[in-house]
């Protein structure tokens, strides 16, 4: 049975990669034609920035790749007269199943820690890129710690706490001043900051001056103060959209934090499980495709196997998006927003290779 166990994870990877791959290039050429033709930069920053979009790409065709290479591989074997060779043995569906699950199991486990640890790293670099080189802002600088959100814009250094869309308003904001020379000659605290039809308004803090032959900084507390800053809530809001891109561990902290604050972390919450589930729908697409490719030979050939099993996907992925928005509404618990669709599908598949089991 090992030797059988091993020829159909063997012959299940043959089938993936291509699809994967396959996927990934369509994606791919997809984003950089829609780019060259809606944005105005030049074809080789938009071919690179693709290229760093990739990485999240193989994330999210992952699932589909796994169905399709679940179904061509049992279709595969059905053709052959393998599959009758493997039963005939006693190796039945429900091991086929298991040896199947089994793998694509690794697999979610690799995606998850892709999606923790490298997927970010892609991101940002791919954020940095397009602000210091296609906007031509080389002086941006962005990066998230445990506790706040470091953005660097010309010769000020924003330290901030969060960031509230809705209401255009940070909460917990520094505003650190640099010379020619970095060094720092003021810094601005604030409790809240807010954006009227003036420009930026600093509430409940103070400013300190340091300065060259003075040893000693002069701080001196204020009720409101303006900021003239170029930046609009349009520019953090840009940065705020990269939570999605921390560490897992991180982004809960983010969450957490932000809840503190009193904000709606409703969407944050729903983007954390959604990240989290991603990694782990490969294995209903898996299940799901089994009963449709070991089907008798005489209902149909691939195509029709692909064609039934990629419908299922489509209303899969159109449930997934009614559910993130439904979670991002309040009308479902975030964790159930993103996890309803993969408990639906999940038990629709493990229905449909029962029936076939008996």
């Amino acid at each position: 049975m090992r030797t059988l166990d091993l020829y159909l994870i063997a012959a299940f990877i043959r089938n993936f990669l291509p699809a994967w791959l396959g996927l990934a290039a369509l994606f791919f050429s997809q984003d950089i034609l829609f780019d060259v033709v809606e944005l105005p930069y030049p074809a080789h920053q938009i071919m690179y920035r693709a290229l760093l979009t990739l990485p999240q790409n193989f994330l999210q065709i992952a699932p589909p790749a796994v169905l399709a290479g679940t179904v061509m591989t049992l279709s595969g074997l059905g053709r052959t007269g393998e599959l009758t060779g493997f039963f005939s043995v006693g190796y039945g569906r429900p091991r086929v199943l298991g040896v199947l699950l089994s793998t694509v199991a690794v697999l979610s486990i690799l995606l998850l820690g892709f999606q923790d640890r490298l997927a970010p790293l892609f991101v940002r670099k791919r954020t940095a890129y397009t602000w210091q080189v296609m906007k031509k802002r080389p002086d941006f600088f962005l990066d998230f710690k445990k506790d706040k959100i470091w953005y660097r814009s010309r010769n000020l250094i924003f330290n901030l706490k969060t960031f509230d869309a809705n209401n255009r308003t940070i909460h917990g904001m520094s505003v650190y001043t640099l010379d020619e020379d970095f060094r720092l000659v003021q810094l601005l605290d604030a409790a809240k900051g807010v954006y009227t039809s003036s420009g930026w308004k600093l509430i409940d803090g103070t400013v300190t001056v340091f300065e060259e032959n003075n040893p000693f900084p002069l701080s001196q507390k204020f009720a409101l103060k303006d900021l003239p800053i170029s930046e609009t809530p349009q520019d953090f809001q840009e940065i705020e959209k990269e939570v999605d891109t921390l560490r897992l561990h991180e982004h809960w902290q983010y969450i957490r934090r932000s809840a503190s604050a009193g904000l709606n972390t409703r969407s944050f919450e729903v983007g954390f499980h959604s990240r989290v589930a991603m990694c782990f729908i490969p294995l209903v697409m898996c299940a799901l495709g089994v009963p449709f490719a070991m089907r008798s030979r005489r209902s149909g050939g691939l195509g029709k196997d692909l064609g039934i099993a990629f419908a299922v996907t489509f209303f899969y992925w159109l449930f997934y998006s009614v559910g993130l928005s439904l979670g991002k509404n309040g009308v479902l618990p975030p964790w159930l927003a993103a996890w309803a669709p993969s408990m639906i599908f999940g038990s629709l598949a493990l229905s449909l290779n029962r029936l076939k089991a008996q």
